[in-house]
């Protein structure tokens, strides 16, 4: 912080330009206060005034291992200087003696080693201790240099203020989840205050900046910048970098609103022409088609994302792609009524681990929306062709229609198990299993821990403690020990799959109980 007596050296250091001084003394003594910068004759005995840090830009040889850098810095400590900065040694020269390092940490005196050039850094830090507005107006107009030509991406974005802040800067999704590498949010960001927000942990310091949605007031991104132990007035020039960033990547925004608005409606088009099964028929069409990059030949795996609620999906289409492609979920994507619908395209039959991979990658592309919006997601089944695509897709969408109502599933249904459940379901609804179903599962309504959620997911997910785990958001441990418990109130044995799918069915009755309720 700066007050009266100017930033404590500790600030000066975490200041880039500046942060080529090292302390050759430890990290000791570092936060005295710093009220300018003079040069000394390491010969002479010029007087410095309290808080400056003595420069001296040339050292003759022998100095730094003779007793006249004893002297120094005993004089400068009378003198209550803030720091002895010298030029930092090269390998192939004179370190600093033990002695002098000992003497200078007992005086409480630090020494710098200034590993640029000494009149070049101390002509930095004169300015920014003096004016540090004129270093940030300096930034702020090679921001606006460096952004005013073609739209660049957030990604992009986020690599140019980072070369010109000299720190990382990252892209964060609306709820803080890192959608570029470090950094990440720190301890103390609140990703639903839409603010500027400075946050000081352990020390270092992070300016997260909000990019308000292009259609509307919601965040729509973050810009975040680590910039370690700064000052005050580098953290509020850096958030003015970032405010300059978002600007920029509104711009882009609304230029790529343009372009997804026409692909759209050439996606739209097609896609009308693939339900109604004409795609396949005409040359036109399928050339159409190919140049957008559709595959029709081949095995198709389509799936429909549902999102729950009013979504405006044009502006979330990049983000969906972007999580599929996390996953390494290769698929065409389309905007479809209530959300995106998809098909993954290989040249054979996928097998049960493919469709088992896909599943799994679905699961956590959820989990990666879930910061902008809920949704439920519907799987079809593999069919080969133009002809066959739409029938997946046809089942994908009836199926993402019954996992809107399958929370404790992970709203995640695949079509190759509605048939036969839907069948069972029906016969486990009527008047004669129904309430059996209910005396079957009361022991575990009464009981913490969401035990009846925990058994339908366990049994839905095949019997897999890691996907239940996955879905609940709970550590496995804790499905185990709930199964565990599961297991004695019920006196029933989940290995056993008579057991499994009694209560299956019965978990389904409650379920669908819940839903209605």
């Amino acid at each position: 912080m700066r007050g009266e007596d100017g930033f404590t050296l500790r600030e000066l250091l975490g200041y880039p330009p500046l942060a080529a001084a090292v302390s050759m003394t430890g990290e000791e003594d570092l936060d005295r206060r710093v009220t300018g910068v003079t040069l000394i004759d390491p010969a002479g005995t010029r007087p410095v005034r309290a808080g400056e840090i003595a420069l001296c830009a040339a050292v003759p040889e022998g100095y730094l291992s003779n007793w006249r850098l004893d002297a120094t810095i005993r004089r400068l400590c009378d003198q209550e200087a803030a720091a002895l900065a010298v030029p930092l040694p090269g390998p192939e020269e004179e370190p600093l003696l033990d002695g002098s390092r000992r003497l200078a940490r007992h005086l409480g005196l630090p020494v710098l080693g200034i590993g640029t050039d000494p009149l070049r850094w101390a002509g930095e830090a004169t300015m920014f201790l003096h004016a540090p507005a004129v270093h940030a107006a300096e930034l702020l107009r090679r921001a606006h240099r460096a952004l005013t030509g073609a739209p660049l991406s957030p990604q992009e974005v986020a690599r140019t203020l980072g070369r010109i802040l000299d720190r990382p800067v990252a892209v964060l999704g609306p709820d803080g989840t890192p959608i570029t590498q470090s950094p990440g949010p720190p301890p103390g960001f609140d990703a639903y205050a839409a603010v500027a927000q400075t946050i000081v942990a352990d020390g270092e310091t992070t300016v997260a900046v909000p990019v308000p949605a292009t259609t509307g007031g919601a965040v729509d991104l973050w810009l975040a910048a680590a910039l370690g132990r700064a000052p005050e007035p580098w953290a509020r020039a850096a958030a003015d970098v970032l405010r300059a960033g978002t600007l920029a990547v509104q711009r882009w925004q609304a230029t790529r609103r343009v372009v997804l608005e026409r692909d759209a409606r050439l996606r739209a088009s097609l896609f009308g022409d693939l339900l109604e099964g004409r795609l396949g028929r005409g040359q036109g069409t399928r050339r159409d088609a190919s140049e957008i990059g559709w595959r029709l030949d081949g095995w198709h795996v389509a799936f429909h994302i549902a999102a729950l609620g009013q979504v405006d999906l044009l502006r979330h289409t990049d983000a969906v792609a972007a999580a599929l492609a996390a996953e390494n979920v290769e698929a065409t994507l389309v905007e479809r009524g209530d959300g995106w619908s998809g098909w993954a395209t290989g040249r054979a039959e996928p097998d049960q681990d493919a469709g088992r991979d896909l599943l799994a990658a679905l699961r956590k592309v959820r989990r990666r929306l879930a910061g902008r919006f809920d949704c439920a997601i519907g799987v079809g089944r593999a069919h080969p062709d133009a002809s066959g695509l739409t029938r997946s897709l046809a089942e994908a969408w009836d199926a993402s229609r019954l996992a809107r109502g399958r929370p404790q599933t992970g709203r995640l249904v695949h079509i190759d198990r509605l048939g036969l459940a839907q069948l069972l379901t029906a016969w486990a609804s009527s008047e004669t299993f129904a309430p059996a179903a209910t005396r079957l599962l009361e022991p575990l309504e009464s009981q913490t821990g969401d035990l009846l959620a925990t058994l339908a997911a366990y049994l839905d997910s095949g019997g897999s403690a890691a996907d239940t785990a996955a879905v609940l958001g709970v550590h496995r441990n804790t499905v185990a020990a709930r199964l565990h418990r599961i297991e004695e109130l019920l006196a029933v044995d989940l290995a056993n799959p008579d057991d499994r799918l009694a209560l299956h069915l019965a978990c389904r009755v409650a379920v669908d109980r819940h839903t209605v309720t």
